[in-house]
């Protein structure tokens, strides 16, 4: 799974809201070629929030869409310039957002290796405030040796 993050799907310093911040996140994996549609996976992510907020703590969210538009299971980084409210109903915020995108067809087996090499990592402090704080190409070295595991 060592193809899961292309190097422009990680972006910085991303303002607006939880919907603005998937939307942006989106077309990135669009250009990357990695989506059919950036529109229509927009709508299939909006759709899963609807389901619950993808907040997983730690000022994490992590986005999702297991759909038919996504040509290559991917994912896409983002850090925003201020927290951003992500659960409305708790008021929880999110700085740091992965954006996961998987075909159907590889909903069950591959988006769960995405999530499980992502939680072990998500829990420890120091994982998280390197995400918070490295360079573009640093992120890139760290989300591949993870998304690799």
């Amino acid at each position: 799974m060592s193809q899961l993050i292309n190097e422009n799907c990680i972006v910085f310093d991303m303002e607006g809201d939880k919907k603005d911040i998937i939307r942006t996140l989106a077309g990135e994996l669009h250009r990357a070629g990695r989506i059919t549609d950036t529109e229509e996976f927009f709508q299939d992510a909006l759709a899963r929030e609807a389901i619950a907020p993808t907040f997983v703590g730690f000022d994490m969210g992590l986005p999702h869409g297991k759909t038919d538009h996504v040509l290559e299971a991917s994912v896409c980084f983002g850090r925003t310039k201020a927290p951003v409210v992500w659960n409305e109903e708790s008021g929880d915020t999110a700085d740091l957002v992965i954006l996961i995108a998987v075909p159907l067809s590889e909903a069950g087996n591959t988006h769960m290796k995405i999530l499980a090499n992502l939680s072990r990592k998500l829990m420890h402090e120091e994982f998280r405030e390197s995400l918070r704080n490295s360079t573009r190409e640093q992120v890139y070295g760290i989300l591949t040796e993870v998304l690799e595991g």
